[in-house]
């Protein structure tokens, strides 16, 4: 079985405790946590210097907190791996073996999910370590991409734009409409039919809307609906990106 120990218990940490303790093909040795936590069935440490042997150590720890913690590790020539969109492998020290582990989804504690639908973004200093992250994956049943530090920091802006901003705007969203004493489940067939059109559509092809339209007149009307001057410049960024794309 491949020994695995996890370092950090924000989502993303108590998310892939979730994931590889839900395989029998994976021995999750230890769970690392400086906050008070308890787990059924692993044990749970908040002494760094407490850790284990294992086949890999997963860091799922802020970006600017990966240098510092991998220092800390008392141990060398271990394959130790974090879990970054936007980090050099680099960054962790180099007394040990060092790659990323980067699954590409939102995380959030409460919300469940379907870990095999989850891709994975590995890389590593070398082909052997490659490899043990590649079975590391495949032991979770989870798709994998070898992804550079260059390709990764393009995906997780994409990410950023398609995931956080979105949100942001599902939110500003809901603001509006419930400023006017609306519910804002009325919104959400629409939201969920624009999501699901991006698996049968390309996006570009299937935008809609006034902007699309070039129409004007709904487009100045709405301007002037909003009453935030941010949202309404962000309107009119939008809008006009939207139509500079599709004037022809």
């Amino acid at each position: 079985m491949l020994k695995v120990i996890v370092i950090g218990s924000g989502n993303v940490g108590s998310h892939l405790v979730n994931m590889f303790d839900n395989s029998s093909q994976i021995d999750l040795v230890q769970w690392y946590s400086r906050s008070q936590i308890t787990h059924k069935k692993i044990e749970v440490i908040n002494n760094i210097n407490f850790l284990k042997e294992a086949d890999i150590y997963i860091l799922c720890v802020s970006d600017n907190a990966i240098k510092g913690l991998s220092n800390k590790l008392n141990f060398k020539n271990k394959l130790v791996v974090h879990t970054s969109g936007s980090t050099p492998f680099q960054d962790i020290c180099k007394k040990n073996k060092r790659g990323v582990f980067y699954p590409l989804q939102t995380f959030s504690k409460i919300k469940e999910l379907d870990y095999t639908k989850i891709p994975i973004c590995i890389e590593s200093e070398n082909k052997e370590d490659l490899e043990l992250l590649k079975n590391l994956c495949e032991k979770i049943n989870c798709k994998y991409y070898e992804i550079n530090f260059e390709q990764r920091k393009t995906l997780h802006l994409a990410a950023v734009i398609s995931n956080n901003f979105t949100n942001y705007l599902f939110g500003l969203s809901k603001e509006i409409i419930l400023d006017k004493n609306l519910d804002f489940e009325i919104l959400k067939p629409l939201i969920n039919e624009t999501v699901d059109k991006i698996h049968k559509l390309d996006p570009i092809e299937s935008q809609t809307g006034p902007a699309r339209r070039n129409d004007q007149n709904i487009i100045e009307m709405q301007v002037n609906m909003l009453e935030n001057q941010e949202h309404r410049n962000l309107y009119k960024i939008i809008s006009q990106m939207i139509k500079n794309k599709y004037d022809n």
